[in-house]
């Protein structure tokens, strides 16, 4: 019963809140902080500290009573020579050693205090230990001495310990400010990429639009039938010109076919003139001569007579159409060549007044256009993209870091800490 009343009127301590801090204030708490822990562990090793200065001035005393005592002199004569001659050594070494004072904050003094206390102890059982049998009590104070030094580093270590870790604590809660800022401005800057990036490819897109727009528009300006009308007349010729080559190819299918026969009948008759004279014919007939048609009129009698003696016999009807005489293969081959020069001309004239239609003009230049501007619409979008994928990679980031933020505040804090981090502006 006297449990449960003690219980029920026992007094709750009422919770310790911990700081609620702005983002914004975050260095300056940090900066309080830092002082805060420095003060702490100068308040925490002042008694050390102090000891310590008392420690020293005490121990060059001893070192100094050492140096100037007699000795024991019922010691035995060997083990008293052996200390006479270390004493000089060890006095000179301590006597170095404890010239350096401590000075500084609490770290730099630490060092100097753990400095002198390592060099002190390697004294001692280096020359010292030959001492203590000689001068036992000078020694036992030294040592005693030297031990007050050890205890008094060693309290030093939990507080420094403590403020390292405290310091170590301010560093990551920098670490964390210092990335939220430079998160917020790489966002910034990814977000101006992004507006950037998606304006221009709207542009781009509306220049694709209008330009679509343009080519489907051009059908209906008054010189579109003009177009067309040409380039019927163009589709006509180049059926023409089609036609044309194929007589052509067959008149010197069927033409070279004999000629080449001629030249061999010349040749093996020694009739070497005969054979030049139809070789120059068939050069012209095969390639771009100037004027083929004289050149085969002019082979023509040889071949004829060749002929006419059975030497070149003719194997189709197409061979003997063409060289029954000496007009028609040249007749043939002016009348095709004519025909393909008359289509040519005429098809020139016709793609000549077809690139001179200001549709045409116009629908080269939005042919011409349309590529470049899609290429520029997926170059802007893709960077776009990649802008975007910035902003998302940074928003993660973002998150994480004001995670960290808010756990290293409040384990610097000792408890609950409330950091207000602002969020980062909506896209």
């Amino acid at each position: 019963m006297f449990k449960q009343l003690r219980d029920l009127f026992r007094r709750t301590e009422p919770e310790k809140e911990g700081p609620k801090l702005s983002f914004d204030s975050l260095p300056a708490w940090l900066d309080a902080r830092e002082e805060e822990i420095e003060r702490e562990l100068s308040d925490a090793t002042a008694p050390s500290r102090e000891a310590i200065r008392g420690i020293l001035d005490h121990l060059r005393e001893a070192v100094t009573g050492v140096g100037a005592a007699e000795g024991d002199g019922e010691v035995h004569p060997r083990l008293r020579d052996i200390s006479k001659k270390a004493l000089p050594g060890f006095t000179k070494s301590m006597t170095q050693i404890l010239s350096r004072e401590p000075s500084g904050d609490p770290e730099a003094f630490y060092a100097a205090a753990a400095e002198i206390l390592k060099s002190s102890l390697k004294a001692l059982k280096g020359q010292g230990k030959y001492l203590s049998t000689v001068y036992p009590e000078e020694m036992k104070e030294v040592r005693a001495a030297v031990k007050d030094l050890g205890r008094e580093v060693n309290a030093m270590n939990e507080p420094l310990v403590r403020a390292r870790a405290g310091r170590r604590q301010v560093g990551d809660v920098r670490e964390s400010y210092a990335s939220l800022l430079r998160i917020r401005e790489e966002y910034a800057a990814a977000e101006g990429q992004v507006r950037e990036y998606g304006a221009a490819l709207a542009e781009a897109e509306r220049a694709i639009q209008k330009a679509e727009e343009e080519r489907a528009a051009l059908n209906r300006r008054p010189d579109y039938a003009h177009k067309l009308e040409i380039e019927e007349r163009i589709r006509a010729l180049d059926a023409a010109g089609e036609e044309a080559d194929r007589e052509m190819a067959a008149l010197r299918t069927t033409a070279t076919h004999v000629l080449r026969k001629a030249v061999k009948v010349a040749e093996k008759a020694g009739d070497r003139a005969a054979a030049a004279s139809i070789d120059r014919a068939l050069d012209a007939y095969t390639g771009d001569g100037d004027d083929p048609v004289g050149l085969i009129e002019t082979a023509m009698p040889a071949v004829l007579a060749m002929i006419q003696r059975d030497e070149l016999p003719l194997k189709n009807q197409d061979e003997l159409r063409l060289f029954s005489d000496a007009e028609t293969l040249p007749a043939a081959m002016k009348q095709a060549l004519e025909k393909q020069r008359d289509v040519r001309e005429k098809l020139a004239a016709e793609q000549e007044a077809l690139a001179a239609l200001p549709v045409v003009i116009e629908e080269q230049r939005l042919a011409t256009a349309l590529p470049g501007l899609r290429r520029e619409a997926e170059a802007k979008a893709a960077a776009k993209a990649r802008a975007e994928s910035q902003r998302e990679t940074l928003q993660a980031s973002y998150a994480t870091e004001c995670e960290n933020l808010r756990s290293r505040t409040a384990a610097l804090a000792g408890g609950e800490a409330e950091v207000e981090i602002p969020d980062l502006p909506s896209p």
